[in-house]
């Protein structure tokens, strides 16, 4: 016989437990959604196209690339860490100036207007930084202006200025990663110290850091980024690493190994060798002019998207994706009608009272001789110009373009998106032949920045300076270079400030032979070879 004691009612509470769980699922396909949308973020944009170049992103500040930074951590460390004392010695800054401008960055007098704020709101960081935010996160990260910012000084005492595209002369990066390696390892890189620094950074700007961002610098990132920056110096960084036995020589103001992280990071295995390839940062002038030549100091590839993206590429790391092409893309037409100064523009001189920056009668004859001594390569009329010079006949130092392997060729032509793909890099054999436009404001010269001025260059290799300082502004402008005579101690060099740069020292890629086109011709045709060398 059936019960007559009513039974609790269940369909009610089934049908509630139903609806909850495709809340639930609703909700969480929302937030796949909304991280999906949102996953790159939105980083600064600028009005105007120079500001773009010195601040824009290239997808550097995006969290999933190699080397981004929590801005807020990132803007407070010179003040926690002293550049020239946690960097161990004797990789540290000497030039005496505190903050990021100790790796020879420009700081600008204030921020230009971007997106929706007005230009001197929150100034924040140098040229060559940039920020975005990606689900809440504020980042910052390099960009091209980092490398290719040129300063200049034209007079002792005088202001530093900037030189856009310029061949970074001042720019330490090794010291910079040095820094941030020994900074986030620093036994007072805990929250308790970083947080109040943050505090007062954010008061400063008259910002505020939400709870979410708060609790993630304080539980996730401050604990777990030195563990990160290990991995990061043992795996990949491992070639400017001091305690590493892969490591190179030092790289000095103005110069990087092109191809050490690329190696550790596309080729599989990696390869970890210690080819002292390091060269000069090239500048990024006329890049119209330089469409179809052969690219890159050696010449690997001749397709200028394809160079960009790579550099872009030491930066973003394996997760290509988050490369920020069409910012990319921009910066690269905006190159291609970049110019370089002209040197009557910059040279300070008295009219009536001082001659003219150029003698222009003296100019002419050293245009016949241009023509004869240095067309055949570097006039876009030469029938070697643009082609990569053997080094059988060029002379000068060979390990930069040996350090560009077989396999790393292979490994750069299987890169791409469904946007863009790597396919044209080539090992060669030797350097390009160039355009020499603002040649007189690219100093030091050779591809490994050797020769200090371009008046050294005219003399034989036994007669140029064995040894001379890097990382001045000041320029020199009879020499045609920046001032780089080093202060003897007795028969010992030094350079109070700024860095010594050895030609002598061996298997450094730092030899100064080589490229001796012009070298016999009398001192006066070299006078007027100089004069008109002012003109490009």
């Amino acid at each position: 016989m059936p019960s007559l004691t009513p039974g609790a009612p269940t369909g009610g509470r089934a049908s509630l437990k139903r609806i909850l769980k495709w809340l639930l699922f609703g909700l969480a396909v929302l937030l796949i959604i909304w991280v999906w949308r949102h996953r790159y973020g939105e980083p600064e944009k600028f009005n105007q196209m120079e500001d773009q170049f010195k601040y824009g992103s290239i997808g550097a500040d995006h969290p999933l690339a190699q080397a981004p930074l929590p801005y807020w951590m990132w803007r407070v460390l010179p003040d926690l860490f002293d550049p020239a004392t946690v960097i161990p010695k004797p990789h540290a800054p000497t030039n005496g100036k505190k903050g990021w401008e100790a790796f020879g960055l420009y700081v600008e007098d204030k921020l230009p207007a971007r997106n929706n704020l007005s230009a001197g709101a929150a100034f924040d960081r140098p040229v060559g930084f940039s920020r975005r935010q990606t689900m809440g996160m504020d980042m910052v990260g390099l960009n091209c202006a980092f490398c290719h910012l040129g300063t200049l000084q034209r007079e002792p005492n005088g202001k530093r200025e900037m030189v856009l595209g310029g061949v970074g002369n001042a720019i330490n990066i090794e010291q910079y990663f040095l820094y941030l390696f020994s900074a986030l390892k620093d036994p007072g890189f805990t929250a308790e110290r970083v947080m109040p620094a943050i505090d007062a950074e954010l008061k400063r700007q008259g910002a505020e850091l939400g709870w979410f961002q708060r609790a993630l610098y304080r539980w996730v990132l401050v604990p777990l980024l030195p563990v990160y920056v290990n991995y990061m110096e043992d795996r990949k960084f491992d070639f400017i690493n001091p305690s590493s036995t892969n490591r190179l020589e030092d790289f000095g103001p103005g110069r990087v190994d092109t191809w050490g992280l690329y190696k550790r990071t596309f080729i599989n295995p990696p390869v970890h060798d210690r080819i002292n390839g390091t060269s000069d940062f090239p500048p990024l002038w006329n890049q119209k002019a330089r469409i179809g030549m052969r690219l890159h100091w050696d010449g690997n590839t001749d397709v200028l998207i394809e160079r960009n993206i790579i550099s872009a590429l030491s930066l973003i790391g394996k997760r290509v994706e988050v490369l920020d092409f069409d910012g990319l893309v921009r910066v690269t037409e905006w190159t291609e009608g970049l110019l370089p100064p002209r040197f009557p523009d910059l040279m300070p001189y008295t009219p009536g009272k001082d001659p003219p920056p150029v003698n222009s009668e003296e100019a002419a004859k050293g245009a016949v001789l241009f023509n004869e001594q240095c067309g055949r390569c570097h006039s876009p009329t030469g029938d070697r110009f643009g082609r990569v010079e053997p080094i059988s006949g060029l002379g000068t130092d060979e390990l930069r373009f040996k350090e560009f392997i077989p396999e790393l060729e292979h490994a750069l032509n299987r890169i791409g998106t469904s946007r863009w793909q790597l396919r044209n890099f080539r090992v060669q054999t030797g350097y390009v032949n160039g355009l020499l436009d603002g040649v007189w404001l690219r100093a030091p010269y050779l591809h490994n920045g050797s020769v200090p001025t371009l008046r050294d260059l005219l003399k034989p290799a036994e007669e140029r300076p064995k040894f001379f300082c890097r990382g001045a502004d000041l320029y020199d402008w009879w020499d045609l270079g920046f001032v780089s005579a080093p202060t003897m101690v007795g028969d010992t060099p030094t350079c109070p400030g700024g860095y010594l740069y050895d030609t002598r020292t061996p298997n450094s890629g730092r030899s100064n032979k080589g490229h001796e086109y012009g070298t016999a011709m009398s001192k006066l045709q070299k006078e007027q070879l100089l004069e008109f060398m002012k003109t490009l």
